[in-house]
């Protein structure tokens, strides 16, 4: 099913052509990466996908009923609080206050920003506000969420616990984001789109690379984690470790904690 469709559309703002002869498909459940050096039209691109930016020339088709957008910069000098800002936001989408609350302080743990919940916005680093702009973006239960470099300003265990919550999402979900780094690209994206001077230069399907598994789990000490191998190890908590291992070696990781006494709190594949 295909839900966004472009055939030699253009925008312009202000006089200034910012996107052109733009021609794209995007089918349901699709994971698009959209690259290119800063200033090539990038999040112009994303904002047309999502209708956020109208065409002023060619054509363009949309069939979406709930999309989910995250700026790369999140709005300055919000005055409410994180949780209020949060709840504010799911009532909007029609949620209830009983699940949201339960939500929210779920995905404010995969996030370590519990301690923010009731900090003003206007009051937190860059970092902490895109954790919120992510999270209200989520709590929408989207059909294709857009997500405008979202690593930008988040740690190494922020990024990390976010790539785990995509990845775990239904096949059903399209997602399309920019970006620079590969990590994101090379975990999430199955399609990748390049885009110079507001064109698109290149669109592929990306080769199907080897499988991995994230492992959550919970250690003893940290020496146990570091004496078996892995591509990436690092530490949400003192004693709970996240570990990127490829999926044929999983089962010996797997083997190797329990041995050691760890406990296993989550396993998810992902290409």
């Amino acid at each position: 099913m295909i839900i966004f469709e472009a055939n030699c559309a253009g925008k312009v703002i202000d006089g200034v052509s910012i996107l052109h002869d733009i021609s794209l498909c995007i089918s349901k459940g699709e994971r698009v990466a959209i690259t290119g050096h800063n200033g090539s039209g990038k999040s112009s691109l994303l904002k047309l996908i999502g209708g956020i930016y109208e065409n002023t020339s060619g054509q363009v088709k949309r069939v979406m009923s709930k999309t989910g957008y995250v700026p790369e910069h999140f709005p300055e000098n919000i005055r409410f609080k994180m949780q209020e800002y949060l709840l504010l936001m799911g009532k909007m989408n029609g949620k209830l206050e009983s699940g949201l609350i339960k939500r929210i302080h779920s995905y404010a743990e995969i996030f370590a920003i519990t301690d923010f919940l009731n900090t003003p916005l206007k009051n937190c680093s860059k970092g902490t506000k895109q954790k919120a702009g992510i999270i209200q973006a989520l709590l929408m239960d989207p059909d294709i969420l857009l997500l405008d470099e979202p690593l930008t300003g988040l740690d190494e265990a922020a990024q990390a616990g976010l790539l785990n919550v995509l990845a775990s999402f239904n096949s059903g979900l399209t997602i399309v984001f920019t970006a620079h780094e590969s990590l994101l690209i090379d975990a999430l994206a199955d399609r990748v789109i390049t885009v110079a001077n507001g064109r698109i230069i290149a669109d592929a399907k990306k080769e199907i690379k080897e499988k991995y598994k994230y492992i959550k789990a919970i250690v003893p000490n940290q020496t146990i984690a570091s004496e078996i191998p892995s591509i990436h190890t690092h530490y949400i908590e003192e004693r709970t470790v996240e570990m990127t291992v490829l999926s044929e070696h999983s089962d010996e990781v797997l083997t190797k904690l329990l041995e050691r006494g760890c406990s296993i709190v989550e396993l998810i594949e992902k290409r």
